[in-house]
């Protein structure tokens, strides 16, 4: 890592008592961690102990500053310091939302939960005196005020985020260059760990929502479990040990099909020796650039089962893929690093955009 390199790592709160009853959380301070949560967040303390953190920064929330409470327990010895609460980082201010279930919502807030889902940047809720507010506009305005406060207070060091999904969401986007108006296409689970780095050369994505640290081989859908779920590996990255390695991750998985550009095929017999009833198909790479847009996903998309495929293909064309789905230009694939004989995810729900579950994992 260059000298002047800043490296931030993001981590979404654990799981809280507001997920588990299914309700929109938002920037109210009712909801505390579940045990379950609690053990992730010590989970996530384990994982990033032998990490040297310069500074920690935390949402005001009490489910967040739990989280915090917790990795830092975890972390013992390596306790860094210094602690700052920052109410830059508090969740979406969701108004009238916030503490009703999920299908309240969908049911009685129908036109505004369409725009939430489709056009969150016009995404608007009633505000005090008969006004509204724009929460996802709000929310990515202080993404970029903690960016523009921070960043130059921590350059060349290493700095721990404990926030929200929503809070998490925004900070990566506004450092990619992406908008609003893209906003849920792309997750943050529960304890979910992101690692973005800020140097000379500019930002880069260098992973997104990795679960391994909790125990979850792949992040657990968000969207419903329906649809393609997409399995992408850089080909010209592989060697004959990460394939064996790899090889040995994908055996937990079912996998329904493969999908490789021509080269990626000589990697099959080693990377799928436990997958005898996997579809194995090429695709051509204009056609596999285009995937959530058409062709070859549709079919896929449509269906009310969950398909799990892996698909092989050069580094920068998923890197293209990566970054299209999230919302930025083919040409900005570069911020996404990808790791040699890692994978990336992305889930095409029904009725719902495209959405890249992990990058790097």
């Amino acid at each position: 890592m260059r000298t002047d390199t800043s490296r931030i790592i993001l981590v979404r709160h654990g799981r809280s008592s507001f997920n588990d009853q299914g309700r929109y959380q938002g920037s109210s301070d009712t909801a505390v961690l579940t045990q379950q949560g609690i053990e992730t967040a010590q989970q996530v303390g384990d994982y990033l102990r032998p990490i040297s953190i310069n500074a920690v920064y935390t949402s005001p929330l009490a489910r967040a500053k739990q989280t915090t409470d917790e990795i830092l327990k975890a972390m013992a010895d390596r306790r860094p310091k210094p602690i700052t609460v920052s109410n830059d980082l508090r969740e979406i201010d969701l108004s009238v939302w916030e503490g009703l279930t999920y299908g309240d919502v969908r049911q009685n807030h129908q036109q505004a939960y369409k725009c939430w889902q489709q056009h969150p940047h016009e995404f608007k809720l009633p505000a005090a005196n008969n006004t509204y507010h724009y929460p996802v506009k709000d929310l990515y305005q202080r993404a970029q005020l903690f960016w523009a406060h921070t960043l130059p207070l921590h350059r060349g060091k290493t700095v721990l985020i404990v926030s929200h999904g929503g809070t998490n969401h925004a900070l990566i986007s506004t450092a990619l260059g992406l908008s609003a108006k893209d906003h849920h296409c792309l997750q943050q689970s529960n304890c979910g760990i992101s690692t973005l780095e800020f140097s000379g050369l500019g930002v880069q994505l260098k992973q997104l929502n990795q679960t391994r640290a909790i125990q979850e081989t792949l992040p657990k859908l968000k969207a419903g479990k329906q649809g393609l779920r997409l399995l992408l590996l850089a080909e010209d990255s592989l060697t004959m040990s990460a394939c064996k390695q790899l090889a040995h991750r994908l055996a937990a998985i079912k996998l329904d099909v493969c999908l490789s550009i021509t080269a990626g095929q000589k990697w099959l017999p080693i990377l799928l020796p436990y997958q005898d009833k996997t579809i194995r198909f090429t695709v051509e790479q204009d056609d596999f650039l285009q995937a959530g847009k058409q062709p070859w996903p549709e079919a896929f998309c449509s269906t009310d089962e969950l398909i799990t495929g892996v698909a092989i293909a050069p580094t920068t064309s998923i890197q293209t893929l990566l970054i299209q789905t999230l919302g930025g230009r083919p040409y900005e694939g570069s911020k996404l690093l990808l790791k040699p004989g890692h994978l990336s995810v992305i889930h095409y729900p029904n009725n719902h955009r495209p959405i890249v579950q992990a990058i790097n994992i």
